[in-house]
């Protein structure tokens, strides 16, 4: 019996690619740092500080929650495991988990913005995730707007958090936050 996929199956799948820095399949710690490192490089970060607070806040939440997805104890956590570590995280420690995920996204977005406001706009989104990601900029420009509730043209940290939350909690096709890594059908 085959099982659909639902949007949220959809989006962490997402997350799940994007944590898996060298394409194996399989996340372990080494993967989370490497995202880090690369993101950093992309925006010449690595000496101010905010590419080693992205390293430290994705390495908390490998200890804090992602080691523990491991269900089958081989060191690795795949697509599956992940999925469902997910879920019970959110069921378990819904607040605790988001505040955690909230942490790394806030300093993963801290590395893209490139001019130190304290908000991310369109250019600094869109650079981020095609340096990283891969994704087409008109694309991501199109999740940007989506993102931007307000439509003052920046993210600010609510509207961060607010995206984090939707991302990995929300069954919404049109949640504004399922955009949160840029669009759901590129990957």
């Amino acid at each position: 019996m085959t099982t659909a996929t639902t949007v949220l199956d959809t989006k962490l799948d997402r997350a799940f690619s994007m944590l898996d820095a060298n394409g194996t399949g399989s996340l372990v710690e080494a993967d989370l740092l490497a995202l880090a490192d690369k993101l950093g490089a992309a925006f010449n970060a690595m000496e101010n500080g905010s590419a080693a607070r992205l390293r430290q806040a994705l390495a908390d939440l490998w200890k804090s929650d992602l080691a523990g997805m491991d269900a089958d104890g081989d060191g690795e956590i795949d697509v599956d495991e992940f999925r469902a570590g997910v879920r019970r995280a959110v069921a378990e420690d819904r607040e605790g988990f988001l505040d955690r995920v909230g942490d790394m996204v806030e300093a993963w977005m801290s590395v893209a913005d490139a001019d130190g406001d304290g908000l991310i706009d369109v250019v600094e989104f869109t650079t981020m995730y095609t340096r990283t990601l891969g994704a087409s900029p008109d694309a991501l420009a199109a999740s940007f707007a989506r993102l931007d509730t307000d439509g003052d043209g920046t993210l600010d940290s609510d509207e961060i958090r607010r995206a984090t939350e939707e991302f990995y909690t929300s069954e919404d096709p049109d949640a504004p936050g399922n955009q949160l890594f840029g669009p759901l059908n590129e990957a």
